[in-house]
C-alpha cells in the first residue's frame, strides 16, 4: 500500500510551480485557498483535501499521479514493475493478460 508523504508532495508542488514561474500568492489565488494555506502544503505541513490537490494539478498543468506519487512518463515504466512484483506469481499470467487488454483499449 501507498504511504503519501506530504513533505515530497510539497516538494514536487514547489519545483513545478517555480518551473511554470508562478508565485505562491498566484496559484494559491488561483486554487481558491490561502496563501499561507499553499505553503503549509508545500512544505508538507498540512494536508489537503481531493478537491485543493486537483485544483493545484490543474492550475500547475501536471497530473495527480506526478504531484502525489511522483510518476511521470520518464518512471512510468519502473512504477509498473513495482506493481508487477507485487502481483503473487500464480497470477502474472492473467496480470499479463489484463494489461494486454488496458493497452487494447487505449489504442
Amino acid at each position: 500500500m501507498y504511504e503519501l508523504n506530504c513533505e515530497e508532495i510539497g516538494k514536487r508542488i514547489c519545483e513545478r510551480r517555480k518551473a511554470k514561474g508562478l508565485t505562491q500568492d498566484k496559484v494559491s489565488e488561483k486554487v481558491g485557498i490561502g496563501a499561507s494555506h499553499f505553503g503549509q502544503i508545500e512544505r508538507g505541513d498540512n494536508k489537503c483535501s481531493l478537491r485543493v490537490m486537483t485544483n493545484i494539478a490543474i492550475v500547475l498543468e501536471s497530473s495527480l499521479d506526478n504531484l502525489v506519487r511522483g510518476v511521470d512518463e520518464q518512471n512510468a515504466d519502473t512504477e509498473l514493475m513495482e506493481v508487477f512484483k507485487e502481483v503473487p506469481k500464480d497470477k502474472r499470467a492473467k496480470f499479463v493478460k489484463m494489461c494486454a487488454c488496458l493497452v487494447d483499449i487505449l489504442k
